[in-house]
């Protein structure tokens, strides 16, 4: 059984976590292991791959849940060769596993709320320990973890802490962001745990919110340094202030001032917001440009990772205005096919120069012309709010075949709907972000009841 630095425990029906002290070494022998650690396990799923899970669509999800959300594991961990714990996870392609709407068993439920608790405390404690944020924590021995950045500095873990806490916290979070009618719910039973740990890092936690927003914004332009690199979901590639970050760094100080993290009004966000709608729209093409560089705005360059306006609330399809570039940026999607043979590819090239060595030489499309199941449940779930079901059923049929012929919830996909793999890469098949598959169902059919 693997260790587990936060143990949890269950008290008048509630889930309590049990206090632990945990060491964060960023020696440089304990960065060479993890360094070496982390090449050997991406060698190795090439050639030791996951087994294909048995049964019908339902049947396998019960098993990657079992996989991924089992009540030994210590946290939350993409699977497959990603071992480590990177902290955006949570707040971007978990962000369902705490919507207590989804059908599922009294145990699953528990061991849901219980991984998202001892993931969040354990990237608190690292967090407040290195008083830096990071991409992805390792484990190097009981109870001591190491701490580095893919590539570079996150421009989304931040996010994903504050995501968290809330989601823990407040029933109505998750259902705000995603609203349907009235569904059978369950009830939130880490609610004191969650507001246990905000008080315990409150302090903490405003350090490095006000560093991470004098770091990466540029006060004179008000939106994300040009000449910072930062990794985000698409981290395997070079951008100059994105979109995406641009997207993630509002809704991140927006969550913080939710959460009395971080003082700004009202007003400020609006126009901030729209600033950043301004810089970004480009309205012949409809889409939100790549990133602020000559090469995007020349090749007028789309990424799927453009969608997270839904989960952050940059965009909310209730409103007109909103609704109007949601619209047409699922029009760009299908006019370009990127949502062929299922959605979704994430950029119309692969871009070989703009990524990061390992990445060149190991997958140089996946952060390209390959089809991320992720940002296909994200545009999906535009498609539903946007009232086109044939289209959402359509899609989500695709996956549902997919799920029950590879036995599994892949992770990605190669241009023409294989599984991606490479000479040295493949793509995780027992893959937790199933969770948002699951979300992405409950939706469309409570949509059409």
């Amino acid at each position: 059984m693997p260790d587990i630095p936060f143990q949890t425990q269950i008290k008048n029906n509630n889930i309590e976590l049990i206090p632990n002290k945990i060491h964060v070494s960023n020696k440089n022998y304990h960065r060479i292991y993890v360094y070496l650690r982390a090449g050997w396990h991406i060698s190795k799923a090439k050639f030791v791959q996951e087994k294909p899970l048995q049964g019908s669509e339902e049947k396998i999800i019960q098993q990657i849940h079992t996989i991924r959300f089992n009540k030994t594991n210590p946290y939350v961990i993409t699977g497959g060769h990603f071992y480590q714990l990177f902290v955006r996870n949570l707040g971007i392609f978990f962000n369902a596993l705490l919507d207590r709407r989804i059908s599922c068993t009294d145990e699953d439920w528990l061991n849901r709320q219980t991984i998202a608790l001892r993931t969040v405390a354990l990237d608190l404690e690292v967090f407040r320990q290195t008083q830096k944020d990071y991409t992805t924590i390792i484990p190097i021995r009981e109870n001591l973890f190491s701490c580095f950045n893919f590539y570079a500095r996150p421009s989304d873990s931040l996010f994903a802490i504050l995501y968290t806490l809330l989601a823990l916290t407040d029933e109505k979070f998750i259902e705000t962001i995603f609203p349907m009618s009235q569904t059978k719910k369950r009830s939130l039973q880490t609610k004191n745990a969650g507001h246990l740990l905000y008080k315990n890092y409150k302090t903490s936690l405003k350090k490095l919110i006000q560093i991470y927003f004098e770091d990466v914004i540029d006060g004179q332009t008000g939106l994300v340094k040009k000449n910072l690199l930062l990794a985000s979901a698409r981290d395997g590639i070079k951008r100059e202030s994105s979109f995406y970050d641009n997207v993630i760094a509002w809704a991140t100080i927006r969550l913080a001032n939710k959460l009395d993290l971080y003082q700004i009004s009202d007003s400020k966000l609006e126009s901030w917001r729209k600033k950043i709608i301004q810089t970004f729209w480009n309205e012949k093409e409809g889409i939100f440009l790549d990133d602020l560089s000559e090469h995007s705005r020349k090749m007028k360059l789309f990424s799927a990772d453009s969608f997270i306006v839904l989960s952050t609330e940059f965009l909310k399809p209730n409103n007109a205005i909103d609704k109007k570039y949601l619209l047409q940026m699922a029009q760009y999607v299908k006019k370009n096919k990127f949502d062929v043979p299922l959605p979704l590819h994430y950029s119309k090239f692969d871009i070989p120069e703009k990524l990061y060595r390992p990445v060149r030489h190991l997958a140089p499309s996946y952060m390209g012309t390959s089809i991320w199941s992720h940002w296909g449940m994200e545009y999906i779930k535009t498609l539903i709010y946007l009232g086109q079901y044939a289209d959402a059923k359509k899609h989500l049929d695709a996956y549902k075949r997919n799920i029950e012929t590879y036995g599994g919830y892949p992770e990605l996909y190669d241009k023409k709907g294989n599984l991606l793999h490479t000479r040295l890469y493949r793509g995780v098949l027992h893959n937790g972000w199933v969770i948002n598959y699951e979300q992405t169902k409950m939706l469309y059919d409570n949509a059409k009841k």
